[in-house]
């Protein structure tokens, strides 16, 4: 174990000594282009640099250049470099030095990154398994994209369509990898510290802002708290538990994203527990960029603000589509109150919204029209929460938000953070309203749910440190009864939803009994052997042929190889297909050809339908075995059989 653990430490310290690349390379463009913030821009370094780089990559991609590749991303990079190298000539190089009233914020900003960085990975060692829930999706996407020099990447799970999913996000995790130069199994759970790391320095930085004062020092405790709540706290239903049992004894903290029967009600604490990578988590640093863009943008109105944010709309198109109604809310929002406040900026805010808008779709516009829709429409929905269950999970959101909204702060900040609150409100009253249909018929409200409610726990936790900062500074200036009942009443709250990591970890991780490491596919080394070593085979052998398995059901160990391999297989996930492809029918004909091949006597039929999918390999093992009459004799005629062990076989077919 000790060696495991020094191994793994070396791991993550490397890995965070090559992310102070990205930041050094970041610094001299972030510092020109936001040189408003009171950090001059570093918190948005490490991930503005990974956006651009992956950005200009995808878009070439999609446009058929094979520019996906090592080479590609180490070009990228210089690109950047050398925009920053003509700044600072330009600039000089005392420039570059940052300015004394910022560095106590850069520090915190770095420390949060480190410990946000340092912790998930730790934390993710003792019990690094990318085996339960998504994760086999998200880790098939991810090994899609690292294999495909051109753009659309290929389906894993439909031989010859190409993914037709929301994974921007996956792929700047591929680049992010591939800069690390980790293995994939290593480096999904690094990609998880990353958010984390990236998470907490942007919540505070933005949390800093909601709060901000004339004195740095006063609000640096309210951009910490705020941090901490958006990244891992939870929401009012552990309070309500303990307060009804009277100790948190037996809880079991899924049930506060499963609280109202048919929804989801999830937030970032609980998606870095159970760690899928998936698009709402790998647009949080995104998100938490938007809102800095967009504090900046309510300060200064300037038209490049405008770009950036229509860009970060785009990422968000591309990576957790449902964002870009979201923050197109909170737009709206702030605007409709300018203009209440001044009707006559009705032509700025209509050519604001046009640029912003504008400059999405043009971004977007690669990915777009090769993208088929999967939602198919907005409806009225038939059934609602009970009033008392919502304010179980959203009484402690709903008392920071009344309290920010009573507390004063400096002008600059008081309409951002009224347009947080309404866009909030707004988020957790909408799915009681309507719900976007898509193949869940007995779940009808619950993807809408899950979406702009996620969105709705941060806003509000960034609207806590805010809060928070505000409390601190009028304290300072004057003591009061009322301010300092405020002040407990935070701590109180913020107290029992940070509660949340302190029960949810310990339980997912089995209490950090054993130390494995960071490969997510130890795992199956352990359990399937055999899947393991053919999953090895294929990745040295690959040769660009797609494969024969098991068609398998979402959620469970089926189309783990296909998925590791990165080697498509004719059908994978039947329901997660059904959902992407707008339908069952292109499923249900793929099945019946899978088991045509396996279980099938004509050979010449089994071969037609081989070339069809260009199939250059046919596994059977346990799963084929339990799922088909296998026909034997008539596989092993199709090919030359090139791996054994045990039972299982892997066929190349001829």
């Amino acid at each position: 174990m000790s060696t495991v653990m020094g191994q793994t430490l070396l791991v993550i310290l490397g890995s965070y000594a090559l992310m102070w690349i990205l930041q050094l390379l970041a610094w001299p463009v972030v510092k020109k282009a936001f040189s408003g913030l009171p950090d001059e821009g570093w918190a948005l370094g490490r991930i503005g640099v990974l956006l651009i780089s992956s950005l200009g990559i995808w878009e070439l991609s999609y446009l058929g250049l094979a520019v996906n590749t090592k080479i590609g991303i180490v070009t990228s990079l210089l690109l950047i470099a050398l925009v920053g190298v003509r700044l600072v000539g330009k600039q000089g190089g005392k420039w570059l030095v940052p300015k004394r009233e910022s560095w106590r914020l850069i520090i915190m900003e770095e420390y949060l990154f480190l410990v946000g960085f340092g912790v998930i990975c730790l934390v993710r060692a003792f019990l690094p398994n990318l085996d339960s829930l998504e994760k086999f999706m998200d880790y098939g996407f991810v090994v899609s994209y690292m294999n495909s020099p051109t753009l659309p990447a290929m389906d894993m799970w439909q031989a010859g369509k190409a993914i037709n999913y929301y994974s921007f996000g996956h792929f700047w995790a591929s680049v992010l990898i591939r800069f690390l130069g980790a293995r994939v199994s290593v480096g999904y759970n690094l990609v998880l510290g990353f958010i984390a790391g990236q998470a907490l320095s942007l919540a505070f930085l933005a949390s800093f802002l909601l709060g901000k004062t004339k004195n740095i020092r006063r609000t640096l405790a309210g951009g910490l708290l705020g941090s901490l709540l958006v990244v891992f706290g939870g929401n009012s239903h552990t309070l309500w538990y303990a307060i009804k049992n009277f100790s948190l004894k037996g809880y079991w903290y899924a049930d506060a994203t499963r609280f109202i029967h048919n929804t989801i009600h999830e937030f970032p604490g609980y998606s870095l527990v159970v760690s899928d990578l998936h698009g709402h988590l790998l647009d949080l640093p995104v998100v938490l960029f938007f809102i800095i863009v967009f504090y900046l943008f309510t300060k200064g109105r300037r038209a490049g603000e405008l770009v950036v944010l229509g860009g970060l709309l785009a990422i968000m198109m591309m990576t957790n589509t449902w964002d870009v109604p979201i923050y197109g809310l909170l737009l709206g929002v702030w605007f409709l109150m300018n203009l209440l406040k001044e009707p006559k900026q009705i032509w700025w805010i209509i050519l604001s919204f046009g640029t912003i808008f504008g400059v999405m779709v043009l971004v977007s516009l690669p990915w777009w029209v090769k993208f088929q829709p999967i939602s198919s429409g907005i409806f009225g929905v038939s059934e609602r929460s009970p009033l008392w269950q919502l304010a179980v999970l959203w009484g402690g959101a709903m008392a920071i938000n009344l309290l920010s909204w009573l507390v004063k702060g400096s002008e600059e900040s008081s309409l951002g953070i009224k347009t947080l609150i309404i866009t909030s409100i707004l988020l957790i009253l909408i799915p009681e309203l309507v719900y976007a249909k898509d193949i869940y018929p007995d779940h009808p409200r619950a993807n809408t749910m899950f979406k702009l409610t996620y969105q709705a726990s941060i806003m509000v936790g960034l609207t806590f440190g805010g809060l928070v900062g505000r409390v601190i500074d009028n304290l300072r200036e004057k003591v009061t009864i009322m301010s300092g009942g405020v002040l407990v009443g935070c701590l109180v709250i913020f107290g029992s939803l940070i509660v949340f990591p302190t029960v949810s970890f310990p339980s997912f991780y089995e209490n950090f009994k054993t130390f494995y490491g960071l490969d997510g596919e130890i795992w199956l080394k352990e359990k399937s052997p055999e899947k393991y070593h053919v999953v090895s085979f294929l990745r040295q052998n690959r040769d660009g042929k797609n494969m024969v398995e098991a068609v398998g059901d979402s959620y469970t160990e089926q189309n783990v190889v296909s998925a590791y391999a990165g080697v498509p297989t004719i059908q994978g996930w039947r329901v997660h297909e059904w959902l992407w492809r707008g339908g069952y029918e292109a499923v249900a004909v793929r099945e019946k050809q899978v088991r045509e091949i396996y279980e099938g006597k004509e050979e010449s039929l089994a071969r037609e339908i081989l070339s069809s999918y260009n199939i250059g390999w046919i596994l059977v093992g346990s799963d084929e075995e339990e799922g088909y009459l296998i026909n034997h004799p008539k596989i092993k005629k199709l090919g030359k059989e090139v791996w054994r062990m045990g039972e299982s076989y892997l066929v190349k077919v001829e």
